[in-house]
């Protein structure tokens, strides 16, 4: 028996990018899958997600990241930000509000709500600038 993704699954992609035989398989804010014939049990889906959505073979739950570890939050550097949206889109919490500052190129930006982050780290796979950090 695999592991196994519930419908707590926030679609963030932490377990897929993670899995070393690439054996989860989803869309961004979707539920992902795991196919039980590529995993091999390593556990590493299990560590990552930030929403505890994860059964082991055994049907214990992980834990959240806010319960015993450490949730890095999401931080967007308003200087290199170029407002292009693709963070606040993929978002799978919807932590990330787009702020409309004119019609020129560069005025607006992007911030993150760290009530609503929970560190999966989307925002930062798909900035195209580099303007977001986990820490």
């Amino acid at each position: 028996m695999s592991y196994s993704i519930t419908d707590e699954c926030i679609g963030c992609g932490s377990c897929a990018k993670k899995c070393p035989e690439s054996a989860i398989e989803g869309k961004i804010k979707v539920r992902f899958n795991i196919d039980p014939y590529l995993c091999v049990e390593c556990g590493t889906c299990f560590d990552i997600c930030p929403k505890g959505a994860i059964l082991d073979p055994l049907g214990n739950r992980s834990v959240k990241k806010g319960k015993n570890k450490k949730i890095l939050k999401a931080t967007i550097s308003t200087e290199i930000c170029a407002g292009c949206r693709t963070c606040f889109m993929n978002c799978p919490q919807d932590a990330i509000k787009f702020i409309k500052k004119g019609i020129f190129a560069g005025s607006s930006y992007c911030i993150v709500n760290s009530e609503d982050c929970v560190g999966c780290g989307t925002c930062s796979r798909c900035c195209i600038t580099g303007a977001i950090e986990l820490g």
